[in-house]
């Protein structure tokens, strides 16, 4: 679905470029304020520098969004915080305990916190595994970001000696 877009991105600059080309090719070459012709040569280096630097920019935001989307999961998608399983065993736990505290039986009582002590440890490191695996990505995205800043910088530079 996000990959629709950014072939919708990529198709726009392909058409403009054709675009630019049917454009300035009846022309010795396009003109800037000062009426001197910028020649064919420099007008294509300038026409595949942008493309390059578009096609290199969208290939990292496409790697960034598939990076990020992995880790997110589907939007289509409804997450309950709590599966019914897991729900069900804790609401018959919750009432084992309120039982099991109505009739005095301590030992019951002592067995159900120990096993819901367990089970809340299994689910902290359950979360810190997410934690662990979020950052990794976040590392991962902020590579990609790096190299796109660079890309661009670059593409700065380059832009100004035209």
């Amino acid at each position: 679905m996000a990959t629709t877009a950014t072939s919708k991105i990529a198709e726009a600059i392909s058409i403009l470029s054709d675009a630019l080309t049917i454009e300035v090719a009846p022309r010795p070459g396009p003109v800037f304020e000062d009426d001197v012709p910028v020649p064919a040569q420099t007008h294509e280096e300038l026409k595949t520098l942008v493309e390059e630097f578009a096609t290199e920019n969208i290939a990292g935001l496409e790697e960034l969004q598939a990076d990020l989307q992995l880790v997110v999961g589907d939007e289509d998608e409804v997450y309950d915080d709590e599966p019914w399983a897991a729900k069900y065993e804790r609401l018959k736990q919750e009432h084992q305990t309120a039982e099991a505290a109505e009739t005095g039986d301590a030992i019951a009582m002592v067995e159900m916190l120990v096993a819901a002590g367990d089970e809340l440890q299994e689910q902290i490191d359950e979360h810190e595994n997410t934690i662990k695996d979020l950052k990794n990505t976040i590392r991962a995205s902020l590579d990609v970001i790096s190299e796109l800043v660079t890309a661009t910088e670059n593409f700065h530079s380059q832009a100004e000696d035209f």
